[in-house]
């Protein structure tokens, strides 16, 4: 209701106002040559014709001294309030005012009806990353952003490829105008841990099953974001760390495979995924031996995360699986898929 209410306020304010004016100006006018001039309603539409349109008849029907002075004030209020409706109407036209609408209110629909959809809140270096990658999976993706150069950039890049919404992330109109409520996922990625953390609250406060991905700078401020509910944390100093460390003091590092990768042609369609079992599950209690995953789905299951614990790798064939249980997984998309379902994801 208050976006068809916003959508009639501009059009009240862009044309009817103008509109009105100029109706106004005709009604006093017409009521005022009857009660001055005492003129009949046709000689007065007559003389108001040829006054509007500028003719220059002349003195057509005799007018008092008052009926001269009352003219030049329509004339003059005529050519004042013409000029300003057809200044505002044209540019309601012509400056795009009525495609901004149109394309504000086909965004709107498009949003009310979108679903398990990724909202990404920022669009900075991570923030650009993120959405080429979602953007090349063909995900539905929202984004939101409120700086200027940014949202230039977006339109120049993008054009309609995925909604974007020019507003502040940590106003919950904005999260709640880009669907929060529906969507699957969140994305957190702006400028400070601030941001991220009253993002975080909101979109958790707005719908409690949503998935929230954060990132961190500061590495102290990851108890107060699982605190706010924050599923995933991501903190380039840790990971940086991490890596300079495992580079330091081993020969090949996990970094390593994933850059090596990456680079080959063949591997390109791999990718890492989490997968979480679910309740109905056949892998439920059992061992991965007995689970057999690799023969199923054709993928490598490189750890796990389990509620009790942070992430194993290299599961032992023994490790049993529980309810809950997240698996990180190497493979194509469609092995991935294929694990989803088995893990019973509906």
């Amino acid at each position: 209701m208050r976006k068809r209410q916003r959508v009639r306020t501009l059009i009240l304010r862009e044309l009817l106002v103008p509109l009105l004016a100029i109706i106004m100006l005709l009604i006093i006018a017409f009521l005022g040559y009857i009660i001055i001039e005492g003129f009949s309603p046709l000689e007065t539409l007559y003389l108001m014709v040829i006054t509007f349109a500028t003719i220059g008849y002349g003195d057509v029907v005799p007018l008092t001294d008052l009926g001269k002075i009352f003219t030049i004030f329509i004339i003059l209020s005529g050519f004042t309030v013409g000029l300003y409706s057809i200044g505002k109407i044209s540019a309601f036209f012509v400056e795009g005012e009525l495609s901004k609408l149109l394309k504000q209110r086909k965004m709107n629909k498009l949003l009310e009806s979108m679903t398990d959809h990724y909202i990404v809140c920022g669009y900075g270096k991570t923030g650009k990353h993120v959405l080429d990658d979602l953007l090349r999976k063909e995900l539905k993706v929202v984004i939101i952003e409120s700086n200027t150069e940014r949202n230039e950039k977006l339109k120049e890049l993008y054009s309609d490829k995925f909604i974007h919404i020019d507003a502040d992330a940590t106003d919950d109109s904005a999260l709640l105008l880009a669907g929060v409520k529906r969507a699957k996922m969140l994305i957190s990625v702006l400028s400070t841990d601030a941001e991220n953390l009253f993002v975080t609250l909101s979109a958790k406060d707005l719908n409690k099953n949503i998935k929230v991905i954060t990132r961190v700078a500061e590495t102290n401020s990851s108890v107060k974001f699982r605190k706010a509910g924050a599923d995933f944390i991501v903190s380039p100093i840790e990971i940086a760390t991490d890596r300079i460390i495992s580079i330091a003091t081993t020969s090949a590092d996990f970094f390593s495979f994933v850059e090596f990768a990456g680079a080959r042609e063949e591997l390109k369609e791999y990718q890492f995924g989490l997968v979480e079992i679910k309740g109905g599950s056949d892998l439920i209690n059992k061992s991965y031996r007995e689970a057999n995953i690799p023969n199923r789905t054709n993928l490598v299951v490189i750890g796990f995360y389990s509620s009790l614990s942070e992430l194993q790798i290299n599961p032992k064939a023994d490790n049993i699986i529980q309810l809950g249980d997240k698996l990180l997984v190497f493979g194509n998309e469609s092995q991935i898929i294929g694990l989803k379902k088995i893990a019973n994801h509906n």
